[in-house]
């Protein structure tokens, strides 16, 4: 079985190493590495889901076609998840057997951030996410740092701020399991449960305590979520 990790906003696959000490080792974690970052530094960034999805079943379309797998996506990486398995569908893969949705409202609910389009300076969507807590304020003498995560952290946000998905246009056909943070102010004012109507299975939701990145503070607990949801498909 092998579980694909999708990153947030600004991440990349280094952002979920620290799950694989607390998984199964029957499981192959396979973090998911989107253009433009860490070890794809050298590739354009996408500006649209849809062309990074893309751009992953090329990449891993062989290994989702010969092992059964599971999803797991934080913020973005929900909207990735919907994109992803709605593309697999299009092209005849497998579909996975179950997904992990974390720290985002359902993916047909009207969020919009900032303008889709580029008239929000970087600065303003970096103060934002230093604002909300969202985002570490940069260290003095890290400008060069800054300068590196900026654009990428920016390009997504616009990316997943323009994305839609209803449930007429595609639902998972495998049960779902959505986690989040109590404290996390991005999800003020939603229910969570919204991600049943993109579902045909059934879906479960963990409320933790923590902000945005809460499940920096339960990687073994959250870990333990996914070997018991995943071991019911079995």
């Amino acid at each position: 079985m092998v579980l694909f990790f999708l990153p947030h906003a600004g991440g990349s696959a280094k952002s979920y190493c620290s799950f694989k000490r607390y998984l199964p080792r029957s499981l192959t974690v396979v973090p998911m590495e989107i253009a433009g970052r860490s070890t794809r530094s050298n590739e354009p960034l996408f500006k649209e889901i849809s062309d990074c999805c893309r751009d992953l079943i090329e990449r891993h379309g062989e290994q989702m076609a010969a092992e059964e797998y599971a999803i797991f996506g934080h913020s973005m990486g929900t909207l990735l998840t919907c994109e992803l398995v709605r593309q697999a569908r299009e092209k005849g893969l497998p579909e996975p057997v179950h997904v992990f949705l974390s720290g985002r409202c359902s993916a047909d609910e009207d969020v919009t951030i900032f303008s889709a389009d580029e008239e929000t300076p970087d600065s303003d969507i970096m103060e934002f996410f230093f604002s909300k807590e969202l985002f570490p304020q940069p260290a003095a003498g890290a400008e060069e740092l800054m300068a590196m995560i900026t654009p990428i952290l920016c390009t997504d946000v616009r990316m997943a701020d323009k994305y839609r998905l209803t449930p007429r246009q595609f639902r998972f056909n495998c049960d779902v399991t959505v986690i989040y943070g109590r404290e996390d102010e991005m999800l003020k004012g939603y229910d969570m449960h919204g991600w049943q109507r993109m579902t045909a299975g059934k879906c479960s939701v963990y409320e933790f305590s923590g902000a945005h990145f809460y499940y920096q503070e339960h990687k073994e607990e959250i870990c333990r979520i996914i070997a018991e949801k995943i071991t019911e498909n079995f």
